[in-house]
């Protein structure tokens, strides 16, 4: 059965006769995702953005890249059946492979792609543009507090950024999460009151109420100085300035609001750059979500990655179980966080081909891990000629990724929303592909599970 897809709406524009214009747009170039956009379009590309915003521009407004051909084997252009049967004998052919990447695509190609990982017997991780995998271990031990953003714009008294300049990164989630207007019910008694803490003054702190200092590498000392704080623990003031960069009354300042309000969020973003790594911040600010639950309510939010790393995540977990670093070698997904992620397994030689999707590793991973990809045949499905495709055995190119692609995508917060191409495609999307692909592979291929182990 066939099912039509929504189309972005769209109506004619008064800029000019050539023009048309496309509304309601979601744009993925952020953790905000954006669904109220207004696109200008012309000789099918994107002209004009509005509201206008630097980040969704530099994505939507870029050129097309420009290709020989929509499909390269061995580098050399060739037809799609052509490729797709190469990439079908490269995949079943491997003993081990990897299939990675994922996050820039939508709902539907992630959920092939693990269709395609049982099928092989696959180590499945989903990894960003750079081919990094994300953790998941803190939400696993404290687990989250949260809320829509739609929530925290209707009724948070205070807004907290932590360590972050959303200013920058996220250039209107100040405008629409921050300083939104109260639309539910009637307005608190106290105004909504932003507060920047961070290590140096930034374009997101020149906006905020107050901005608290914060010394590189303090994050977890002042969460826990702030949570002990809040529990009337007695703190040594010397002892909480060398470890923080700030004196004590900064922090009480903080713990007192944090207390006090009616709704606190505390948005946030954990770096792989972090010390203890990202999962360290992520588990200290859910920890203090949960202690001010014992005298308010308060949420903590990613402020979220571009394209769809939450959609990832969620199509793993309830296809398997799981978020990530998945082995369905023996033939049901294991889960093996750490040893089965995607740089790990390459750095160690534990994989014999590669399915690499949306994501552009050979320019980022660890040199041993990239050296160990050279070694292997590799299989991407991508929408530029980025260092990987250029390097593949078979490349086919697809759609582009939040201009040209139907489908569903999740917001940071978790909500979906419904992606609509603003302009035509001109190359089949990745699903299309992946569904042709999957053609070409052999429904049974289950004598060689269990051969896939990862080695401890």
């Amino acid at each position: 059965m066939t099912t039509s897809r929504p189309q972005a709406i769209q109506t004619p524009s008064a800029v000019g006769a050539d023009d048309r214009e496309v509304q309601d747009v979601v744009c993925t170039a952020c953790g905000c995702m954006c669904d109220d956009l207004r696109l200008t379009v012309r000789a099918n590309r994107v002209t004009a953005v509005e509201p206008p915003c630097p980040v969704a521009e530099s994505f939507l407004l870029r050129e097309p890249e420009a290709l020989n051909s929509p499909c390269l084997v061995e580098g050399r252009p060739a037809e799609l059946d052509a490729a797709l049967k190469r990439a079908a004998e490269i995949l079943e052919a491997a003993s081990a492979p990897l299939v990675m990447g994922l996050e820039r695509a939508t709902v539907e190609t992630q959920r092939r792609s693990v269709e395609i990982a049982d099928r092989l017997g696959a180590f499945l991780d989903p990894t960003d543009e750079q081919g990094r995998s994300r953790c998941h271990a803190a939400v696993q031990t404290v687990g989250a507090v949260t809320a829509t953003l739609g929530e925290v714009a209707a009724r948070s008294e205070l807004v907290v950024y932590w360590n972050v300049d959303p200013a920058t990164t996220h250039p209107r989630h100040l405008e629409r999460f921050a300083r939104h207007a109260f639309t539910a019910g009637a307005p608190p008694v106290t105004p909504r009151r932003v507060i920047a803490v961070g290590t140096g003054r930034s374009k997101t702190a020149e906006a905020s109420d107050d901005f608290l200092s914060l010394k590189s590498s303090g994050d977890v000392a002042a969460l826990a100085t702030i949570r002990a704080l809040i529990q009337d623990r007695e703190c040594d003031p010397s002892q909480i300035e060398a470890q923080t960069g700030a004196p004590l009354e900064q922090w009480a300042y903080l713990a007192q609001r944090l207390k006090l309000s009616s709704y606190s969020v505390l948005f946030y973003e954990p770096s792989v750059h972090d010390p203890g790594g990202p999962d360290a911040l992520s588990q200290a600010i859910a920890e203090l979500a949960i202690d001010l639950h014992r005298h308010t309510r308060a949420v903590a939010l990613r402020l979220g990655a571009p394209w769809n790393a939450v959609g990832a995540a969620q199509v793993l977990t309830w296809q398997t179980g799981f978020p990530a670093a998945v082995s369905f070698a023996p033939g049901y997904p294991v889960y093996l966080p750490g040893e089965a992620s995607a740089q790990t397994l390459l750095e160690r030689g534990e994989v014999d081909a590669a399915l690499i999707i949306g994501a552009d590793p050979a320019a980022h991973i660890s040199a041993a891990a990239r050296a160990s990809l050279a070694t292997i045949p590799t299989v991407v499905i991508d929408d530029r000629l980025s260092e990987t495709a250029r390097s593949a055995d078979v490349a086919m190119f697809a759609a582009r990724f939040g201009i040209e692609t139907t489908g569903t995508v999740f917001r940071s917060d978790g909500v979906a929303l419904p992606l609509r191409g603003a302009v035509t495609a001109m190359l089949p999307d990745a699903e299309s592909l992946l569904i042709q692909l999957l053609q070409k592979i052999s429904p049974s291929l289950e004598g060689r599970r269990g051969a896939a182990a990862p080695r401890g």
